[in-house]
């Protein structure tokens, strides 16, 4: 009899484990779910906003610098870099888009993971966003308008910057 008892009592306590731990999964699941349409929709949102953007914001606080390179006979490289920021910068996103048709996502900081920050000081990094392109021409010939969106804060206020740039 009271090998019956335990045996229930086991089970039971099995059954409570069971159903706490797949409530659990659950609420984490909706809640991951939840954050990856949020961060698919501000991804959406910029590449839609930069759609518009036709020049340079003014006194931007860091550097922005495009380079290109080919890689081999079919794609360029690209890469967009923010550094040497002038003040302390905090919670920075970025995307980087361009106008050639492309079946790839754009590059991106800050929106499916974390933002990074960059400092005034020596041993701060800078943030690189890197893309490719297919191209099969001679890459002097390579023709191509870059437009970058950077939020951030600076002393808790929220700027956004714009930068577009042709090779």
């Amino acid at each position: 009899m009271k090998k019956n008892k335990f045996i229930v009592l086991i089970l039971s306590i099995l059954v409570i484990f069971i159903t706490f731990g797949c409530n659990k999964d659950e609420k984490e699941s909706t809640e991951n779910t939840k954050s990856i349409e949020k961060n698919k929709d501000t991804y959406i949102k910029y590449v839609q906003k930069l759609k518009d953007i036709e020049k340079s914001s003014s006194d931007i606080p860091f550097d922005i610098n495009v380079t290109y390179s080919k890689l081999d006979d079919e794609e360029i490289r690209y890469e967009v870099t923010i550094d040497n920021p002038k003040q302390e910068i905090k919670d920075i996103k970025a995307l980087a888009v361009h106008n050639k048709p492309t079946d790839d996502v754009f590059p991106s900081i800050g929106i499916f993971d974390n933002t990074i920050d960059l400092k005034t000081d020596s041993s701060s990094k800078g943030i690189v966003l890197v893309g490719y392109i297919s191209y099969e021409g001679d890459i002097e010939d390579f023709e191509c308008e870059m437009k970058v969106i950077i939020t951030y804060k600076i002393d808790e206020k929220e700027v956004t910057n714009y930068y577009v740039t042709k090779k």
